[in-house]
């Protein structure tokens, strides 16, 4: 008990570091106010009639005050935005299947660089309701945000941005046709389009008056590249036809990257932390980055920061930093922290509850190592190799054919997750071939190992008794429960999230228990079960407990990581994806700690009650409500165009 007690400890310093740590950071250290709103549509509309009744200002707003649908801002104040010195502003739109905090590159180095910088959670993402697209006018919110942040008075009316990232700059280009367009009182002056390059095409050349913009198009693009050439993307007619919105007369075959074009031709960059001075300008930049990469990546965030610094110069009361000098991913090790921290718990708080008057009678004395099988006997090795070798070519094979599948095989109307839908599918798909393999191995055992009377399968799935199996559920529970207490009061408390890149812990919403629970949550039992079952039985008297469970986690994630790899080696070689889907390869990235997760947890949960069934649920549930708290929740169409 008392390790246990220690590695409580441990943990919750890594949870208050993370989130003490995260919040700093956000905060330039204190020199930057974080302001988050999660409100219904009339009451941001009601905000900004107080602001432009008190500071005069003439602001539209074109959206619908609607009483019942919610949106999520996350405002970023420097110091230096004042009344009297109002600084420029950033709306930033995050991606698909995302939420407003993977913008956070944008939020933390251009509010240290004395912008103001407001990010949304996208329609039917994060904490913003799915009705919000309509009454956006088919932004997602971002129309909301730009009004709002052009009626506060620490804000330039005159000097207002936009950035996104992939479906975000889709918002944004949905947002200009309306905010820029003749009817309205109110321009937006500047865009970063950083991924996305479709959302660029779309931009009227009527809009790009008095208007500065920047299109990021990454050499290793998965979206952009099977469309536009995103490898050489600056000798295609998409690069020109850009180029010629701003600058009508341009001829060239090929744009140079990262030039500035004006009205009548090149114009130079401009000096560090100073604007262009020109009121119309377009670059064109061809990184080597992917399409995730567009936003978490030091070169991602160069480029934009340079954009802001060119399109606005450095704010009254700023100084001018180098856009190479970057704090964010100090920011993203806290969270990372953060994330480790939460899954360690779900194997500590095993172990404590085990230990408790009502679950106690759960836990079953630890078996002896030498009563389990020798690595040494060459059956082990044939049904080693006759049951993991097909087990690990299976996903290969298949994640992306079932990816593909799953939102056409899924009734959209009932599961509402289009991107959950794809992974859910395969996911099944891998559970079902497990439950196969299984059976193979208990023939290989039947012929094999006849003597042995202990080699069932399947037993180790059983329950003794009714109440057995009620105690599994709520003690599998329980455990999920507190294991999301501190990404509750990360969030809520410190306007933070545990996690990596595109992939974080999340807080799920009341309104998706039902999703959760009784469509997605069954699904991922089907894999979690035979998983953690083959995990139970791959120990051996003469290998380390922690080099069987190495061996399972590398049989879950060797797939993913084979996969991964051939596909992106295939597009830095050749320019384009091995396999073509660029959504799948994307989310493949978020199956990457999961599968150690499944394999560690899976295996503890084991070895204290002697039943798969623990580890399984808390494995699928912890997956389930990841998986649906980054996605969209609505398949309806996403964009009007």
């Amino acid at each position: 008990m008392k390790k246990k007690s220690t590695w409580c400890i441990i943990l919750a310093i890594c949870f208050i570091v993370s989130m003490v740590g995260a919040n700093l950071v956000a905060s330039s250290f204190g020199k930057v106010k974080v302001l988050n709103y999660t409100i219904p549509l009339s009451e941001l509309s009601s905000m900004i009639s107080e602001n432009v009744a008190e500071n005069g200002r003439t602001v539209d707003v074109l959206f619908d005050a609607d009483t019942a649908s919610q949106i999520s801002l996350t405002v970023y104040v420097p110091k230096n935005a004042t009344k009297e010195h109002p600084a420029p502003a950033v709306v930033c739109a995050h991606g698909y299947n995302n939420t407003k905090e993977m913008q956070l590159f944008n939020l933390e180095e251009l509010s240290r660089r004395g912008f103001v910088v407001i990010a949304y959670d996208l329609a039917g993402h994060g904490r913003s309701d799915v009705s919000v697209n309509d009454h956006t006018k088919g932004t997602e919110g971002c129309l909301a945000a730009v009004e709002y942040a052009m009626s506060l008075d620490f804000v330039d009316i005159d000097r207002v941005g936009l950035t996104g990232h992939s479906a975000g700059d889709l918002n944004c280009s949905n947002t200009l046709a309306i905010v820029n367009g003749a009817e309205s009182n109110n321009h937006v002056r500047a865009w970063f389009c950083s991924s996305g390059t479709i959302a660029a095409l779309f931009l009227s050349q009527d809009l790009t008056d008095n208007f500065i913009w920047r299109v990021g198009v990454g050499k290793c693009d998965e979206l952009d590249t099977n469309f536009f050439g995103a490898s050489h993307f600056l000798d295609t007619p998409f690069a020109a036809s850009l180029v010629q919105k701003t600058y009508p007369g341009f001829s060239d075959s090929v744009v140079t990257d990262g030039q500035w074009y004006g009205a009548d031709g090149p114009i130079d960059t401009p000096s560090a932390g100073n604007a262009l001075g020109v009121d119309k300008a377009i670059s064109i930049c061809n990184p080597g980055y992917t399409h995730p990469a567009a936003v978490f990546s030091l070169e991602g965030s160069r480029l934009s920061i340079e954009f802001f610094y060119a399109a606005f110069g450095t704010p009254t009361g700023a100084k001018y930093i180098s856009p190479k000098s970057q704090i964010w991913p100090l920011a993203t090790a806290f969270q990372l922290l953060g994330m480790l921290a939460f899954f360690a718990s779900a194997v500590l708080l095993v172990g404590l509850l085990l230990e408790t008057k009502p679950f106690e009678d759960l836990k079953r004395t630890s078996d002896v190592m030498s009563d389990l099988p020798s690595i040494k006997d060459w059956r082990q090795w044939v049904m080693i190799v006759v049951v993991f070798i097909p087990l690990i070519l299976f996903p290969i094979f298949t994640y992306f054919p079932c990816y593909t599948k799953g939102s056409a095989i899924f009734d959209s109307t009932s599961y509402t997750a289009p991107v959950v839908n794809g992974v859910a599918w395969w996911t099944l798909c891998v559970g079902l071939f497990t439950i196969f393999m299984l059976l193979v191995k208990q023939l290989l055992i039947h012929f094999l190992c006849k003597e042995d009377e202990r080699e069932n399968v399947f037993a180790n799935a059983a329950f003794e008794s009714v109440s057995q199996c009620l105690k599994t559920v709520l003690l599998a529970a329980t455990v999920v429960v507190i294991m999301y207490i501190p990404q509750f009061i990360a969030y809520y408390g410190f306007g933070v999230q545990f996690g990596i890149a595109v992939y974080v812990v999340g807080v799920p919403r009341y309104v998706w228990l039902p999703d959760i629970l009784f469509k997605y949550l069954p699904i991922w039992i089907v894999m979690m079960v035979p998983n953690a079952l083959l995990n139970s039985q791959t120990r051996y008297r003469d290998v380390p407990e922690w080099a069987s469970t190495a061996f399972c986690a590398f049989a879950n994630l060797g797939p993913i990581v084979v996969m991964t790899w051939v596909n992106y080696a295939t597009i830095v070689k050749t320019g384009v994806l091995k396999h073509p889907d660029g959504d799948p390869s994307i989310m493949a990235f978020n199956l990457f700690a999961p599968m150690i997760f499944i394999a560690i947890t899976g295996r503890y949960a084991y070895k204290k009650t002697k039943n798969v069934w623990l580890g399984a649920l808390i494995n699928a549930a912890v997956i389930g409500i990841m998986a649906v708290a980054i996605t969209r929740h609505s398949s309806d169409l996403m964009f009007h165009f």
